[in-house]
């Protein structure tokens, strides 16, 4: 019980310690207009719109998921451009501690800890810069990487029970709602490699593997029938992701970039935040992780083709083939700014990573094993309770060959140093978001709402907590029209609304440009320019007239 209250504790605590690392983390960088969008949806969700009709959303909605985490932390940060970040740091948090969960599996004692131990290592420290802005910053797909890591532990935790196959269908149809590449590294996995492990199987054996199959199968069809349950509510709108095969001769290029992207989420690639000096010792630390992932993906491949490679082992495998097999193959933008697609392979090639890792960092001389196991008394209890922490690992080294000796201080120096790093760096803070010069100059004016590119609009109403309302529009022909796009209906009433400004951005005409606005509306009464935004007065209603929403 006391063990038990000290663990819980323990956790509690290295929980809190993350969240705000991560939170130092998440606010060096801005939010942006998607985060914004996002934080509009959940707070209209969550003050009498729970459908969000009237809305037209991104290709991944984030519906049931993350939209839904933006309402409850708001309940506490209110509309704001921190409960962005907040939200960012705590779904971070969650990733590592679920990693960790599946990392340990079933193994107890050193081999249990050791295997936590090795996914933390890989997981604590996201690289400043691009690394920052993938794992935290706006709902990417990061947070699609939970339901998708509960639906493992479930499968690894539960075994042969009843009611698995049935949770997790639950839990991939739920991630799949708001994330449709929950599909395609979540339920095409499972019914691929259950269908295979069916096929080599007997008995109750195979009857459980086509459960998990039937389970593949059965998410996706739950989350189809919730996203045409929503269309008959009249909820909101959301476009299907527009991905198609690229042609074969940008495979070779897109292979490369997908390898980039690696370096991004694993931490390999340099970012130049950190004194130089720093930069490639942990930009080093980190490959080893990286490596140990490749190393664990190929033998669990191997393992998995024979037939003797763990279930869930398995399915991590065929995900990670999936999400970078997708990249490479398909039209899904691919650049280091996509890497936000392939998030979901960093905490599953951690814990894979951890669990072949792990029993190799545990073994012991074979004369010590066997003595331990023929006298279990408070010596052996006590050495396998070693390596809860950094200095821990190494306790045990005297009773290992020299390569596990080895391994365990490179595990222990590694987490040594991500530890101290991420104490003690504090990233520099960013604005709150992009627009905000211009938000200050809109409110210092008095000036409540108004039209604007969509890099800037919702920005602008969120870090002004809704003082300063932005619609957002974009260019069409030669003129200005509602952007489909993360948007409301509501939003360009012009009964409810009287629009009085235009926020252009110079350097992104593609979402409108003054002269549009000035083909529109005429010369403006005053124009001001803040940075690479042009600012617009008039003083009539731009509402009066102004094309439709889309939906």
């Amino acid at each position: 019980m006391r063990r038990r209250l000290a663990t819980g504790i323990g956790c509690a605590v290295a929980a809190a310690g993350l969240f705000l690392a991560y939170l130092r983390m998440a606010r060096a960088i801005p939010i942006n207009g998607d985060s914004a969008s996002n934080a509009l949806q959940a707070w209209d969700m969550f003050h009498g719109n729970p459908l969000l009709k009237g809305w037209a959303l991104s290709d991944v909605s984030f519906y049931p998921t993350e939209l839904v985490q933006y309402g409850i932390v708001q309940w506490f940060t209110g509309l704001s451009a921190d409960q962005v970040q907040v939200t960012s740091a705590i779904t971070y948090t969650m990733i590592v501690f679920l990693a960790a969960a599946l990392a340990k599996g079933r193994a107890t004692g050193a081999e249990g800890r050791l295997r936590i131990g090795v996914a933390v290592a890989i997981l604590l420290l996201p690289v400043p810069g691009t690394g920052y802005q993938t794992l935290l910053s706006s709902p990417n797909h990061t947070g699609s990487a939970v339901p998708l890591l509960l639906a493992w532990l479930v499968l690894d935790r539960s075994r042969h029970r009843v009611w698995t196959p049935v949770l997790v269908a639950a839990l991939l149809g739920w991630g799949a709602m708001g994330d449709p590449l929950i599909t395609f590294v979540g339920a095409v996995p499972l019914v691929v490699v259950c269908a295979y492990r069916a096929l080599r199987s007997r008995g109750a054996e195979r009857l459980f593997e086509l459960s998990l199959v039937l389970a593949g199968a059965a998410s996706v069809g739950v989350s189809r029938a919730f996203r045409h349950l929503l269309d008959s509510l009249g909820a909101f709108q959301s476009p299907h992701p527009p991905i198609e095969l690229a042609p074969l001769p940008e495979w070779p290029h897109r292979a490369w970039m997908t390898a980039r992207m690696l370096g991004v989420i694993f931490g390999t690639h340099r970012s130049g935040w950190h004194p130089a000096a720093l930069e490639p010792a942990l930009s080093a630390l980190h490959l080893v992780g990286f490596l140990a992932a490749l190393i664990a993906f190929a033998v669990t491949v191997l393992r998995a083709l024979r037939g003797t490679a763990d279930r869930v082992d398995s399915v991590m495998v065929a995900a990670i083939a999936c999400n970078l097999g997708a990249e490479v193959v398909s039209t899904i933008s691919v650049d280091l700014m996509a890497a936000r697609e392939i998030t979901p392979v960093l905490p599953m090639g951690a814990v894979l990573a951890a669990r072949l890792a792990g029993p190799w960092l545990a073994a012991r001389h074979p004369a010590t094993a066997a003595a331990s196991h023929s006298a279990p008394g408070a010596a052996s209890r006590s050495a396998l309770s070693a390596a809860s922490t950094a200095g821990d690992i190494l306790e045990m080294s005297d009773k290992a060959p020299r390569s596990v000796r080895i391994g365990r201080g490179v595990l222990a120096g590694i987490l040594t140093v991500f530890a101290i790093t991420l104490v003690a760096y504090a990233p520099p803070r960013a604005e709150p978001a992009e627009a905000q010069e211009a938000a200050d100059y809109l409110r210092s004016r008095g000036l409540s709402y108004g039209l604007g590119a969509y890099w800037a609009s919702n920005n602008i109403t969120v870090t002004t907590e809704r003082g300063v309302t932005v619609a957002p529009v974009v260019g069409g022909g030669d003129r200005l029209v509602p952007f489909c796009w993360q948007s409301k209906g509501a939003m360009y009433d012009a009964v409810a609304h009287d629009a009085r400004f235009v926020v252009l951005e110079k350097d992104r005409p593609i979402y409108g440009t003054p002269e549009q606005a000035e083909h529109m509306w005429g010369p403006p009464v005053r124009r001001h320019d803040v940075g690479k935004y042009a600012i617009l007065l008039y003083n009539v209603n731009l509402l009066d007239g102004f094309p439709p929403h889309c939906g």
